[in-house]
């Protein structure tokens, strides 16, 4: 996965359930680094890893029938 990807978060935090932002960073140190849109501003938030789902916006293209894909 090549970063920037576009995401929408969800996590326990207050106001971050299916909001859309921007994954920048995965920390080593256990946090996304995502920018999200707020109120016509940008803003940077370190979000756990532990207590945050992140659902890729863009599509997943499916290979066509009797070929294989390596991972």
């Amino acid at each position: 996965m090549e970063l920037p990807i576009n995401v929408i978060v969800n996590s326990n935090l207050p106001d971050l359930k299916g909001m859309e932002g921007e994954l920048i960073a995965i920390s080593e140190h256990g946090y996304y680094e995502i920018i999200m849109k707020i109120r016509d501003k940008r803003h940077t938030y370190l979000l756990p890893i532990a207590q945050t789902v992140l659902v890729c916006t863009e599509t997943i293209l499916e290979p066509e029938p009797g070929f294989e894909l390596e991972r």
